[in-house]
């Protein structure tokens, strides 16, 4: 049995945690040591941590002064002893069996990594994860990211385990700091994995914890946000200069970029002032000129595509105009269901 080190990053995350570590702790899987990284919680997270992992000897527990959740995570792989590698958040669950189910899978198949489905976690209710079902639809074993470009939009860190030689040698880590860590790293993973093992059941239970529309609003018409993605997305764009990858899968990234990425930073900009509009509008052309290298943008729907076409023009009366229409049909959308 291989050990596998498991880094559990916790930040004000009082409410979630003792779900969390007790799923944790009735781990299927015996070899495993859980490091759990207190990012300075200003909460009684701490004290909870300590009162639930007391007793368990499999369990190391670092209290840091607040770094971000990249530090913390990095901070614990530094101490990490196991053959493998996972990480969980602190307000997350996970299925008893999902450790055993990841560490079997490298006994099938001598992966770099293994991914295992995921859903999303809202009270008591569960229900699936979109981007994660993108790709989630079959069993594959010693994959790439070539053969299976549906793994761009799998870009949480959470539901993996690496291998730590696999790991080590690539010199991965989160990048602290910065919002969107798991994009910088997670993507330059699978472009450097040789193999890749995917396992469709759900294991990991991603807890939602928006408080609403305004709130997701405001979130997303930060320039901090785009800044940080666009940064995140320039490194993958690095690794795949490296590494000289063209053709299908620079296309399929770029293709990702727009719809999912690149869109999230212009979807809500029609209700914000207009120099958030003049600057995105400029960070974004200027990203699409310097990085884009494919016609993945005449591909996308239609309905962005024409966003993208009036913003990457400056045409701001058309991209609002075009935007209302756009927010109009989805919310009709959404009645009729």
């Amino acid at each position: 049995m291989h050990k596998l080190s498991v880094v559990i990053a916790v930040y004000n995350v009082s409410e979630y945690i003792e779900a969390c570590l007790t799923s944790v702790l009735s781990q299927e899987y015996q070899d495993v040591e859980f490091i759990i990284v207190n990012d300075g919680s200003t909460d009684d997270s701490f004290r909870k941590v300590e009162k639930l992992v007391d007793g368990h000897d499999n369990v190391i527990v670092i209290d840091q002064e607040n770094q971000g959740v990249s530090a913390a995570r990095n901070n614990g792989v530094k101490v990490a002893t196991g053959d493998y590698l996972g990480f969980i958040d602190g307000d997350d669950i996970i299925a008893k069996e999902m450790f055993q189910k990841m560490m079997d899978s490298f006994k099938n198949s001598d992966a770099d990594m293994v991914t295992i489905g995921v859903a999303r976690l809202s009270g008591e209710k569960i229900y699936p994860s979109s981007l994660h079902e993108r790709y989630m639809k079959e069993k594959k074993t010693a994959t790439t990211i070539a053969e299976t470009p549906e793994l761009l939009y799998d870009t949480t860190s959470w539901n993996k385990v690496f291998k730590k030689s696999f790991w080590d040698m690539h010199q991965l880590q989160f990048p602290e700091g910065q919002m969107y860590e798991d994009i910088a790293l997670m993507v330059p993973a699978y472009l450097y994995a040789q193999k890749v093992n995917i396992i469709p059941d759900v294991g990991y239970y991603w807890r939602s914890r928006d408080a609403g529309t305004k709130s997701i609003t405001q979130r997303r018409n930060d320039i901090a946000m785009v800044k940080d993605r666009l940064l995140a997305l320039e490194k993958v764009n690095q690794v795949m200069n490296e590494l000289d990858i063209q053709g299908d899968l620079r296309y399929q990234n770029e293709r990702k970029n727009f719809e999912i990425d690149l869109f999230s930073m212009i979807e809500w900009a029609f209700l914000a002032p207009k120099d958030y509009y003049a600057l995105v509008q400029r960070l974004i052309k200027n990203y699409v000129d310097q990085e884009m290298k494919t016609t993945a943008l005449e591909d996308i729907p239609k309905e962005k595509k024409r966003l993208f076409k009036d913003l990457l023009a400056n045409k701001r009366a058309s991209f609002l105009l075009n935007s209302y229409a756009y927010f109009g049909k989805k919310a009709m959308r959404k009645i009729i269901k």
